[in-house]
């Protein structure tokens, strides 16, 4: 018994450091390499809770959509956005790491995924066109980016008519995995937040155990 519960602590741990990782790059303090970086976030125990497969499917993407993935990291939701809108769609990876951007364009091509396409994007500016995508997808993201007030317009212009912004994020309280709680948005304060770039809440998933899944519209 002893050796069982050193086991499912010690894998804790482990996640645990994964998500403090996420946090150190995000906040632009990256570990000690890209290979790194990529080995925590691809971790195959994160697909037991961020159950990214089902995530996706609750999406209902269309074949010839165009999503832009913020905060893409090492293409973790990329790879399976980009399949899900089919080879007449695209993807845009958006992130401020030029050397996570480079490791999805490698992944796209071992992939034979030719619909995605990276762009480095600024701290407070996604760099997205006007009107050029169907769908915003952010995990693990907004929390660390600040003046959110400014951010949210810029994604409300890069919407298409009809165009919708989902965001999964960690629920405001002591998790075993995630940032400090100081650091997170509230479910409740993320629908407050983007109201005045004219986002109203239409879908709220409960199914993910340490986030929130909520999806708006304008």
């Amino acid at each position: 018994m002893r050796q069982k519960l050193l086991g499912i602590g010690l894998v804790s741990l482990g996640l645990a450091a994964g998500l403090a990782a996420q946090v150190e790059h995000q906040q632009r303090h990256p570990p000690a390499s890209t290979s790194e970086y990529v080995r925590v976030l691809e971790d195959p125990g994160r697909n037991a809770w961020q159950k990214p497969e089902e995530v996706v499917a609750k999406l209902g993407l269309k074949p010839g959509e165009t999503v832009a993935d913020i905060g893409a990291g090492s293409g973790y939701f990329t790879v399976r956005l980009a399949r899900a809108v089919g080879p007449s769609g695209k993807v845009y990876a958006v992130d401020i790491d030029p050397g996570m951007l480079q490791y999805i364009r490698q992944r796209a091509k071992k992939d034979h995924l030719k619909n995605i396409q990276t762009i480095l994007a600024g701290a407070h500016d996604p760099k997205l066109a006007p009107a050029s995508v169907d769908l915003i997808f952010i995990c693990d993201t907004l929390h660390h980016i600040s003046e959110r007030e400014k951010y949210y317009p810029l994604l409300a212009r890069a919407l298409k008519p009809g165009g919708r912004l989902v965001d999964v994020d960690f629920h405001k309280r002591a998790l075993p995995l995630g940032p400090p709680v100081g650091m997170k948005i509230s479910r409740k304060a993320l629908i407050e937040e983007v109201k005045p770039a004219g986002f109203h809440l239409v879908r709220d998933y409960e199914f993910l155990p340490y986030q929130y899944f909520v999806i708006f519209t304008r």
